[in-house]
């Protein structure tokens, strides 16, 4: 049966003796209703499976978090084929940063200015080549330099790095263009043909002083300065906003532009650089660090979504704003709904109290029963006050 925002306010209605249009706003009150019930009870019309971004990779730590993941209520992270990892555990940010890597299968929600994002550690096999750990003037072969006349004084900072033993630093110049980085065109000769396509990415670590004026970050990688694929991104491999500090950046090895002809099998050439307006001049301590590339596994993210209702057209939605959008409910949970909005919309109306707490404890039976024959897969999260 597909319910929709008209069938739960006729039913309300008739709980309140028909005085549904004397709510303040009876939208926002279902709404309400619909938000608190999904926020007490998972239910299973509420599990959502989505792909997850970017794809799983060995060693990358950062994931973007479904916009309408309930609280952590995270179930699986199953694998579209073959599954590397066993069953994952769920702990907090603190003590997945504290492991480091030591622990596998590990998983993480960490929430920081208002955004989310996944934290997984995971055992997954998958393809990886470090083109330059990016601590030395000469790393992965050749000399990094200067990429335009914007950027100057390439050195090599041996106290503030992700990996390795340094990063490579550079400044921002006065020069006012518009495009500020590094540049190599004699690293070692690198055979890409295996990873173009499907889900490999490069990933290098930036460290940004300043985002204003800041617009995005561009990679080039081919034969030669005149024969090179190009990959635009304008946000982190996490799909947060570029911060002030260490960023994680991704560049995915699909719809990318060629400028020339590439020779997919001898890369020799890259590019890390910045795009920028004009006024953006003068800036110091801008690095680089760990330049490599990864071919991921596809996998998916299972979890209980806060939404509780969709568009016709399939989109999810916090609050409904139509009376055709429809409820992410079956007939057992529509009921349950149908009893939540009765209890708010009584206390709202102030009905006599014997009344509001009749629609209560019929909420609660209800509620116990659903839970009785539908238990919760949610992740229990566990986490140690010291690693032994």
């Amino acid at each position: 049966m597909i319910y929709t925002q008209s069938d739960i306010e006729q039913r309300v209605n008739g709980g309140i003796q028909g005085k549904i249009d004397m709510l303040i706003n009876k939208e926002n009150t279902l709404n309400a209703s619909a938000r608190e019930l999904f926020n007490k009870v998972d239910l299973r019309s509420a599990l959502r499976r989505a792909n997850l971004a970017p794809n799983l990779f060995n060693g990358i730590f950062p994931y973007q978090c479904p916009t309408d993941l309930k609280g952590y209520a995270l179930v699986d992270l199953p694998a579209q084929a073959k599954r590397f990892d066993g069953d994952w555990e769920l702990t907090t940010p603190e003590q997945f940063l504290r492991l480091n890597g030591s622990k596998k299968s590990l998983c993480a929600i960490d929430d920081y200015n208002g955004t989310r994002v996944l934290l997984l550690d995971s055992e997954v096999d998958s393809k990886s080549v470090t083109v330059a750990e990016l601590d030395s003037l000469t790393s992965g072969g050749g000399t990094w330099e200067a990429f335009s006349a914007d950027s100057d004084s390439v050195a090599t900072d041996n106290s503030d790095f992700i990996k390795g033993a340094g990063s490579l630093k550079w400044n921002i110049t006065a020069s006012g263009g518009t495009t500020a980085g590094l540049k190599n065109d004699g690293l070692n000769t690198l055979d890409i043909t295996n990873y173009l396509g499907g889900t490999s990415a490069f990933f290098v670590w930036v460290k940004i002083n300043s985002t204003t004026n800041l617009t995005n970050w561009i990679l080039r990688f081919g034969t030669d300065s005149s024969n090179y694929y190009s990959k635009t991104i304008t946000a982190q491999a996490d799909g947060t906003a570029f911060v002030n500090g260490w960023n994680l950046l991704k560049f995915d090895i699909s719809s990318l532009t060629e400028t020339g002809t590439v020779t997919d099998t001898t890369i020799n050439y890259t590019a890390l650089y910045m795009t920028k307006t004009a006024g953006k001049i003068s800036e110091s301590d801008y690095k680089f660090d760990w330049l490599v590339l990864k071919k991921g596994v596809v996998n998916y993210v299972k979890y209980y979504s806060k939404y509780p209702w969709q568009t016709s057209a399939g989109s999810y939605l916090e609050n409904s704003t139509n009376t055709t959008d429809l409820l992410n409910a079956d007939t057992d949970e529509f009921e349950l709904l149908v009893k939540q909005g009765v209890v708010n919309a009584r206390r709202e109306l102030a009905f006599p109290e014997g009344e509001i707490k009749s629609a209560e404890d019929d909420l609660k039976d209800a509620k116990k029963e659903y839970e009785m024959n539908n238990p919760s897969m949610s992740k229990v999260m566990v986490t140690d006050y010291y690693v032994y």
